[in-house]
């Protein structure tokens, strides 16, 4: 049986993470949603996203196909799966009109549940692969269980509370203070206070600040200093912006810190206020609090944003990604140029 992974209608609910993946590369405790579901099938899987996204993950159609909705990984008590026989002659846009047609809710309705401990499965024992850990650091995985991945660098002085999940190649610097639940991608270098966050992978946090009850694309940098406010004062429900709706609505979560988009960036000692939204390949500067919805491309900050020069926005990708053995492929920057071009034209 072939077995593809399909982006569910209302994908916006999920950017704008996203914008720049299918959702099943999503990283939550073990792996993306993609590597849980591979594990599970025994078996590679392949995607049904949109067209910008194709090229970069090619759909693999045989005669017998069994369509799934990647967060259907959660839900064991039901069967949401969607049997396809190709014959050859159906396009790709009738087969996701086929799976419109046939889709069931899943379990997972928005990002906000993504951040619930209920689908992110800390139910583990902890597990330290083979790295030197002998420095002066403290893990405490009474509440929840610390799994570290190889090539991980904990530096001296580190504090974590699981539950924690860290991947291959992260560093984490001296002094950090890491309270679960929290999930670290791969290559992440991450310090000062965490607290609830999920980093998808290539991003850095690597200097004091808080930062809480957040989602962090890939290729982001935080700087030195910044905060992240994720209760209001007056402890009631966040608003954060709905891709889907186009404006803010209730979330219905009293904690809710900073989504950012692959490829952002803040300045140091930036403040972000509840439940803020950055899109893809931001760059956010300057005194005071930025508003809390900054579009996609964007450049500048609470006295003023401007749309992000594309050529220099990949100018930056580019050497940000070769600093960690990654090159800029045509095919990235196209799916980028149709990024810059979604939010340029609304």
């Amino acid at each position: 049986m072939n077995y593809i992974l399909f982006d569910p209608p209302e994908i916006e609910r999920f950017y704008p993470f996203t914008l720049t993946r299918p959702l099943g590369e999503l990283r939550v405790f073990g792996g993306t949603l993609k590597e849980l579901w591979e594990k599970h099938l025994g078996c590679q899987v392949s995607y049904l996203t949109r067209d910008y996204l194709s090229s970069l993950y090619p759909i693999v159609l045989k005669e017998n196909n069994v369509l799934l909705n990647p967060l259907d990984i959660f839900d064991t008590n039901h069967d949401n799966s969607i049997d396809f026989a190709y014959d050859g002659t159906q396009s790709i846009d009738s087969i996701r009109l086929f799976v419109k047609n046939h889709f069931k809710s899943s379990v997972c309705k928005n990002l906000f549940d993504i951040l619930s401990s209920k689908y992110i499965g800390f139910n583990h024992k902890s597990f330290v692969s083979n790295i030197d850990i002998t420095k002066s650091s403290f893990m405490n995985d009474e509440e929840g269980a610390i799994y570290i991945e190889e090539d991980v660098e904990i530096m001296e002085g580190a504090m974590i509370r699981g539950p924690v999940y860290i991947c291959k190649g992260s560093v984490i610097k001296m002094g950090a203070k890491i309270y679960g639940p929290t999930i670290i991608g791969p290559y992440c270098k991450i310090g000062g206070e965490v607290s609830n966050c999920i980093f998808l992978g290539y991003s850095n946090k690597s200097h004091d600040g808080f930062l809480g009850h957040s989602i962090i694309g890939e290729w982001c940098n935080i700087g030195a200093g910044t905060n992240s406010s994720n209760l209001k004062n007056d402890y009631g429900s966040v608003k954060m912006w709905n891709f889907l709706e186009k404006k803010f609505t209730d979330s219905g979560r009293q904690f809710l810190g900073l989504y950012m988009g692959d490829h952002s960036k803040c300045a140091i000692n930036t403040s972000f206020n509840t439940g803020t939204t950055i899109g893809v390949n931001c760059n956010v500067f300057g005194a005071g609090f930025p508003r809390n919805f900054i579009p996609s491309f964007s450049w500048g900050g609470s006295q003023g944003i401007k749309v992000y020069d594309f050529v220099k926005a990949i100018s930056v990708a580019e050497r940000v990604m070769l600093r960690r053995g990654v090159e800029l492929s045509e095919e990235y920057i196209k799916m980028l140029r149709i990024v810059y071009d979604m939010d340029v034209k609304e």
